[in-house]
């Protein structure tokens, strides 16, 4: 089954989307900012798809798109942002993602991203 990565700070966003995403079969890793995602990834291989937050402490979501892009193995794994931020979809053209789902989002919204990718 597809295994989807979720970067994100916020502990309660990680459990909803995990135990959705997990509840429609889907293998699920998290990581609360991007050099604990980074470390996982390298070390356990690239997802089918990754759901990231863009504010976060440590490693924020532009930082770690930056390294993903650098990285052979990362580069290519369709990134999908999740944040509350005002332009959101300008940041996700400038950060090259493959889409883009506003913080107020639906679990149907969500899903349908997933599905595209996975």
């Amino acid at each position: 089954m597809a295994e989807v990565m979720i970067i994100d700070d916020n502990q309660a966003v990680l459990e909803v989307l995990g135990n959705l995403l997990r509840n429609e079969g889907y293998t699920v890793s998290t990581a609360a900012d991007g050099a604990e995602a980074l470390a996982y990834l390298r070390k356990n291989g690239a997802p089918s798809l990754i759901l990231l937050d863009l504010m976060m402490p440590v490693m924020n979501g532009w930082q770690f798109r930056a390294e993903q892009l650098k990285d052979p193995a990362l580069r290519s794994v369709p990134t999908v942002i999740l944040s509350s931020i005002f332009n959101l979809e300008s940041e996700a053209r400038v950060l090259q993602a493959d889409g883009y789902i506003p913080k107020t989002f639906a679990f149907e919204e969500i899903l349908g991203m997933v599905r595209n990718y996975c």
